[in-house]
């Protein structure tokens, strides 16, 4: 049996050290692309398929909540959560509530914490994928059920001035 894809994570943070700590620690599990700013990230999105994007909200240039609002705009199957050494609670707080992240973690954390807010980010992305392949299947069948409806009515049309009314054997006349 061949081995299960990894989920690819896209880490954006503008401390090289921080991308290079959770790339180290992620990297068995989880294929783990590094971007040190909002545009260099938004430049990965649109050359890979990313299945999780965690980004530090203080950044320059854009916020970790910018960046997040633009990719669920143009990326919505990816799994975004945020992160900040800063106690900037509205934003979280914002963030959470328009639905641009799906996790949030402070800094520092422990490691079994962020390897757990993964995971549980890959398994969110792999629940939206099956959401989203039953959504694509009952859409298929709809538009099956419809092009069989309209063929019946087609026939059903067709056959009426042939079919006797109830009570009346066909030939006779009324």
């Amino acid at each position: 049996m061949p081995p299960t894809p990894k989920h690819t994570l896209l880490i954006v943070d503008d401390e090289p050290n921080v991308c290079d700590s959770v790339h180290d620690l992620l990297r068995r599990e989880f294929r783990v692309l590094k971007a040190h700013s909002a545009e260099e990230g938004y430049k990965i999105l649109q050359e890979e398929e990313i299945h999780i994007i965690m980004s530090d909200q203080r950044m320059p240039r854009i916020t970790g909540v910018e960046l997040l609002t633009r990719v669920k705009a143009r990326y919505p199957q990816a799994v975004r959560m945020l992160f900040t050494g800063y106690a900037d609670l509205d934003s979280v707080i914002a963030a959470i509530n328009q639905g641009h992240i799906f996790g949030f973690l402070k800094k520092p954390w422990q490691p079994e914490d962020l390897e757990a807010a993964v995971r549980q980010a890959a398994a969110e992305y792999e629940r939206l994928a099956v959401q989203a392949e039953e959504r694509d299947r009952l859409l298929n069948e709809i538009n099956n059920l419809k092009t069989r409806v309209t063929v019946l009515e087609h026939e059903v049309q067709r056959l009426g001035g042939l079919v006797p009314p109830p009570g009346q054997a066909s030939g006779e006349s009324a």
